[in-house]
């Protein structure tokens, strides 16, 4: 579970510091590899000793362990960074295999500002990249998720009210989603801490 991840990390800061390793938080920018990568730049790669993209299905929650920590703000900011610099409408826009349409839904789910726990009825809130999206799930009423003062530059949760009511948890059960409703999330420029709670951590 999150919360015992967190704590054998040393606590939320030392658990951030980790992920930032993870993700070259403020490093340097590096050349990606090319088409035809030679073993030697691979090699030059790895030894950086960070994470190089939205590859694999294994790492698809990554960015989402921020808000675990409470900072939804750098969840918001890598998971941005993932959807602008690793998908693409060239060739080889779609990062790894898309096993299953793994990595392809990451990505729908990721703009859409929502993320599925697997195991859980948990959805995590992301940053959507969307003004208004609509999910129909069967026959029941559509959710809608709409953003308000969001865009590319806008990318942090400043406030969020679900059906009218403010919401202070930076997560959403599956009866939410599948009763129909409406998500409002406004965006900022700035980084805001919108929330104190902690997504629920199952054992």
């Amino acid at each position: 579970d999150m919360a015992s991840r967190i704590s054998i990390a040393g606590g939320d800061t030392a658990f951030v510091d980790l992920l930032d390793t993870f993700f070259g938080y403020a490093a340097d920018s590096v050349p990606a590899p090319g088409v035809f990568p030679s073993r030697a730049e691979m090699a030059e790669g790895e030894l950086l000793g960070r994470f190089e993209g939205f590859n694999n299905e294994p790492d698809m929650e990554s960015a989402y362990a921020y808000i675990y920590a409470g900072r939804h703000d750098r969840a918001c900011e890598v998971i941005r960074a993932g959807m602008s610099q690793c998908y693409g409408d060239s060739r080889g826009g779609l990062v790894g295999n898309d096993d299953s349409g793994g990595m392809s839904s990451w990505y729908v789910w990721s703009a859409l500002g929502l993320f599925p726990v697997a195991g859980q009825d948990v959805f995590l809130i992301g940053s959507p990249l969307f003004e208004r999206s609509e999910v129909h799930l069967g026959q029941g009423p559509a959710f809608v998720v709409e953003s308000e003062g969001g865009g590319v530059k806008s990318p942090y949760v400043q406030a969020v009210v679900l059906n009218g009511k403010p919401l202070a948890r930076p997560f959403l059960r599956w009866k939410d989603l599948c009763s129909g409703g409406t998500l409002s999330i406004e965006m900022s420029q700035h980084p805001t801490v919108w929330t104190h709670q902690r997504p629920p951590s199952i054992v």
